[in-house]
């Protein structure tokens, strides 16, 4: 959409939501406190993808108390839904959070300023801390820094800097131009979405506009907590976690250096994955976590590629339409 000179940028703050409504109402009590400066001009977009608990009744309760816009997509999947909001937003700038996160009261004045200050980026990030359920377990304490991402955590520094394909921001907390969003869509193999582990949909999208000539800085002032329940802070859940890594991998990176292969996969493949495996419970038993958390990181992302390796490159690009994405009813 196109701005007036002189006009404060107007904002689409968008959530993408599937059965969490506990969470969700956290989150919007966060939004009711956030300081705004007087004359922003700014919507909160909050897409149902097809939740079956109590969100729509917790939306009624905040319909008085903020901006709210609601929207509807039924095809499962958070990239649909959030396809579906690009689609809707009425702002010049789409700044993008989860249902389970707790944003700071200078969170949205942070990227308005970085907004005015820097009107040739198209890509902007903020820091993610955890927000933890219960106190975690001192090994995840241990080697937090080395598994973080499985928790979308993220701090790049205190110092803002122009972004580059290293430095990606995380969905969790970003914003870009919505034109930016009309050249790259989301894919919809990407993202959270029920029986699949594959992530990378916002990164993968990121990381092709920083390609494409878009530039992108780090905010470091726009803060935000992201949930991090009990049943996450396990072994468990991290070899889930890198598994679906893995299967990212497999489907966007394949690496066929040829030879033989064994069930639609190469020999080298199958041995990796094999000594990783090996490596990983070895270590496990006689190592301490430092040790032993890097052989669960190469072990389930080997697991993972060999699940959706393909020979070739697989090239995974989506191109939006003009017109709203998806259906639905707000």
């Amino acid at each position: 959409m196109t701005e007036q000179r002189g006009l404060t940028p107007r904002i689409s703050v968008v959530i993408c939501t599937w059965n969490r409504s506990r969470l969700l109402r956290k989150t919007l009590e966060h939004m009711t406190l956030l300081n705004t400066p007087p004359g922003i001009r700014w919507e909160l977009i909050v897409v149902n993808n097809n939740c079956s608990d109590d969100t729509e009744s917790v939306l009624d309760d905040f319909q008085s108390k903020l901006p709210l816009v609601r929207l509807f997509e039924p095809t499962p999947g958070k990239s649909h839904a959030a396809n579906r909001a690009v689609g809707e937003a009425k702002g010049e700038y789409i700044v993008w959070t989860d249902d389970d996160v707790l944003v700071d009261p200078d969170w949205l004045n942070a990227y308005l300023a970085a907004f005015v200050q820097w009107p040739d980026a198209s890509v902007f990030g903020g820091v993610i801390a955890p927000w933890f359920e219960e106190s975690p377990p001192r090994w995840l304490e241990q080697v937090f820094g080395k598994v973080e991402r499985a928790y979308a955590a993220l701090d790049y520094g205190p110092t803002g800097f122009a972004m580059t394909l290293d430095t990606p921001p995380f969905g969790a907390n970003m914003a870009l131009k919505r034109s930016a969003h009309l050249e790259e869509g989301y894919d919809g193999r990407l993202g959270p979405r029920p029986n699949s582990g594959l992530r990378g949909e916002e990164t993968t999208m990121v990381r092709r506009l920083l390609s494409s000539g878009h530039s992108g800085r780090w905010v470091p002032q726009a803060r935000v907590r992201h949930f991090i329940p009990a049943d996450r802070t396990t072994v468990a859940y991290l070899e889930k976690w890198f598994q679906g890594w893995g299967e990212f991998l497999g489907m966007m990176e394949p690496n066929d250096l040829g030879g033989r292969h064994a069930f639609g996969r190469p020999l080298w493949l199958w041995k990796e994955a094999f000594v990783f495996e090996l490596g990983y419970r070895l270590t496990r038993m006689f190592q301490p976590p430092e040790k032993w958390i890097l052989q669960l990181q190469n072990a389930n992302t080997a697991r993972g590629r060999l699940r959706t390796y393909t020979s070739g490159v697989t090239k995974v690009r989506v191109r939006p339409t003009a017109t709203p994405l998806g259906s639905g009813s707000s």
